[in-house]
């Protein structure tokens, strides 16, 4: 039988949900059946104590539409975000199928939104669907002093590499970490930057450095996730000032800002400027 055959039979349906969750090619594989599924060379476990979610609606608001899974507190996935959550997003993925049909459906896709812990024995996760990126306001050219461009990104063009530091963890207090060999490049020469180490599987998590005093890198999120003797890439930061993108980078044709711009509003009702 097929799958749409078995889906709308009063009887001969036995429905199995596959939830893919992803990032990069790091997967956490769970399925609502009693055992393990197998799907091409993907297996996809059976959670103790179970896992559901509410339902799939697709009202065209994706605040409407948000999908709520429920599963133990111990759901690997779900251990991401205890205290800081990860850098990138964990995208989801959910397949139905049939007990015994090879037949396999894509039902939803979206991404992880957040992550709670109703009860003790209990998390529960969040997923906005992908529509939901259409609602958000994209990025817009400003007309300011300083540089609106994203250091690194499109438009800023600087090669990142080269102003990457490969370092290591020395020592840690939850706020900052600190090598003494960072100092060497003066103060502030990160604040702004950010550090990233591995996670496995060619994957890294990031976090902004807030601050930076000789070899002390102070972290916005904290040390979370870092284990002491890791090692990291730490990047120059930018203050987004002309002067700093002229000397610090060599790439004032790239520089984003009106570094001129008239202290005079044209909307403060002053006909003369």
């Amino acid at each position: 039988m097929s799958f749409d055959s078995r889906e709308t039979s009063l009887a001969t349906g036995a429905p199995i949900r596959l939830y893919q969750f992803s990032r990069g090619v790091m997967r956490w594989l769970y399925c609502t059946a009693d055992r393990d599924i197998t799907l091409s060379t993907q297996i996809f476990k059976t959670v103790r104590g179970g896992i559901a979610d509410d339902g799939i609606r697709q009202s065209g608001d994706p605040n409407v539409d948000v999908l709520n899974i429920t599963g133990p507190a111990d759901l690997e996935v779900a251990a991401l975000y205890r205290g800081v959550p990860p850098s990138r997003a964990v995208a989801l993925t959910i397949f139905d199928m049939h007990h015994s049909e090879p037949d396999v459906e894509i039902a939803w896709a979206g991404e992880i939104q957040s992550v709670s812990r109703p009860r003790l024995d209990q998390c529960r996760i969040v997923c906005s669907p992908l529509s939901a990126r259409m609602t958000k306001q994209g990025l817009r050219h400003c007309w300011e002093r300083a540089c609106h461009r994203a250091l690194y990104g499109v438009g800023c063009n600087v090669n990142r590499d080269l102003y990457r530091v490969n370092s290591t963890v020395q020592s840690m207090d939850g706020a900052k970490v600190s090598n003494g060999a960072l100092a060497s490049y003066g103060n502030g020469w990160f604040t702004a930057g950010w550090i990233e180490w591995s996670i496995g599987s060619g994957e890294y998590d990031t976090r902004m450095i807030e601050r930076q005093v000789g070899g002390d890198l102070w972290l916005m999120g904290g040390t979370a996730g870092i284990e002491l003797g890791s090692a990291i890439r730490v990047y120059a930061g930018c203050d987004q000032r002309i002067a700093t993108c002229d000397s610090k980078f060599n790439n004032l044709n790239n520089y984003g800002g009106i570094a001129h711009l008239a202290g005079a509003s044209p909307f403060d009702g002053n006909p003369v400027f």
